[in-house]
């Protein structure tokens, strides 16, 4: 008697997560509101543009905000599966631009850090830490890729884009809070 073909069920789908792409809607909504109201006027050079406390630090700052922008814009089409499976080589070569920017935008923070004393010196170790940590994170991705471990690229990719949104949200969270009158006014 001759075997018979068993019937081989249809591809799945993969399924659509509501709740991730939630997620991805709320988190992309807050990086195009923190671009559009904190970025703009850091491209007019001036002194008013800038802000007396931001002025001396302006040869670091714009690095810094180029690079953690573009850095914030290409991650989150790094976690994409469609791209990753069917767009290999963009896939790599916006990699490769995602850790270049992230590079330039935390050396550009350890610069800006150096430079902020007094009673800002808090918020300068906390900036410091957050650069060498979105350093760590990006570097221990770059080099789990290198050595093909995908699995750890994955987990090390999103620890990164963790840290890059990280300044996202602490500038999201200042700017409700100042809305409510929780923080006192200052200059930055």
């Amino acid at each position: 008697m001759p075997p018979t073909a068993s019937p081989v069920a249809p591809a799945r789908a993969p399924r659509v997560r509501p709740l991730v792409w939630l997620g991805w809607l709320a988190a992309l909504s807050a990086l195009a509101y923190f671009i559009i109201k904190n970025v703009p006027h850091y491209f007019i050079f001036t002194r008013e543009s800038y802000s007396d406390y931001y002025w001396p630090k302006r040869a670091f700052l714009l690095p810094h905000i180029i690079g953690g922008v573009v850095a914030a814009i290409i991650g989150p089409l790094q976690f994409v599966p469609k791209i990753r499976r069917d767009y290999l080589q963009f896939h790599r070569i916006a990699g490769r631009t995602y850790v270049v920017f992230v590079f330039v935008g935390a050396t550009a923070s350890l610069c800006i850090s150096t430079r902020i004393l007094g009673n800002d010196a808090a918020y300068g170790l906390g900036l410091a830490a957050l650069a060498v940590v979105w350093l760590l994170t990006t570097g221990m991705a770059f080099v789990a890729i290198r050595r093909k471990n995908i699995v750890q690229h994955k987990q090390w990719m999103t620890r990164s884009y963790v840290v890059t949104f990280a300044f996202v949200t602490f500038r999201l969270v200042e700017d409700l809070f100042g809305a409510v009158k929780v923080l006192p006014d200052h200059e930055y």
